[in-house]
């Protein structure tokens, strides 16, 4: 089974569509959530996954924020522009499917949430957020997105100390017995790892591999529609730095 795994989409369809052209042919797709948010194309983002066809999704706080059911006191100034923006855009059945989403979801070998484990919303920054989540795995896979960033944390089983490598210009982790690993394929739609290339992974589960990739997409219409619409310029700009 060859999965697509796609995290942080964020309204941003040009990127969405230049990964989807490179996942053709994977077998389904694992979707790690925030669909919408920042982004010019939030109906035409949901609609594309939504017409995937094999497609296991969860929910992120952006995606919640988005239906009104998740508080945006603590988003900055730019943020909050593009949810309240975002909630008079999105159609009916899109709500309604972004409403539909899990938490978090469980597929053989791995278990697929949007923060933590833990906590679904909660960053994933740091050993000790990596700890916590390891300790609550029940496969010897996490997907999890939220950051933005590419990168994956591994332990020897429960008690081992936990590595740690930024993928930011991707890259292949083979997954070994024994241990357990935590992996971020970093934002579709806005990367803030330093590349603004989108990017995205691939888990083939008969080789025992996820691959962290990017690839460019024409940023420059993505911004172009974010200034017509009257979008924040500061969310646009950053897609051009990957920050």
């Amino acid at each position: 089974m060859r999965y697509g795994v796609l995290s942080d989409i964020h309204g941003n369809l040009e990127a969405l569509r230049a990964v989807l052209r490179e996942l053709s042919g994977v077998d389904a797709y694992l979707c790690l959530g925030d669909l919408v948010g920042y982004g010019p194309n939030p109906n035409e983002c949901v609609e594309t996954v939504r017409a995937l066809g094999s497609v296991h999704c969860v929910v992120g706080n952006h995606d919640l924020a988005a239906i009104g059911k998740y508080a945006t006191d603590w988003f900055n100034f730019y943020a909050r522009e593009a949810i309240m923006w975002t909630q008079e855009e999105l159609s009916e059945p899109n709500r309604a499917f972004l409403a539909s989403l899990p938490t978090k979801t469980t597929v053989p070998g791995a278990v697929v949430v949007h923060g933590s484990l833990p906590d679904p919303m909660e960053y994933l920054v740091g050993e000790a957020e990596a700890r916590s989540t390891f300790e609550a795995m029940t496969e010897p896979l996490c997907l999890v997105g939220h950051t933005h960033v590419a990168e994956y944390y591994w332990r020897e089983n429960y008690s081992g100390e936990i590595g740690h490598a930024l993928l930011t210009k991707g890259g292949r982790i083979e997954l070994q017995l024994g241990r357990r690993y935590i992996v971020n394929p970093g934002g579709v739609g806005q990367p803030r790892d330093g590349n603004p290339r989108a990017s995205y992974a691939v888990w083939d589960t008969s080789q025992e591999v996820v691959e962290v990739r990017r690839v460019n997409y024409p940023l420059n219409l993505t911004q172009r529609r974010m200034k017509q619409l009257g979008l924040p310029s500061a969310l646009a700009e950053r897609l051009g730095v990957g920050k």
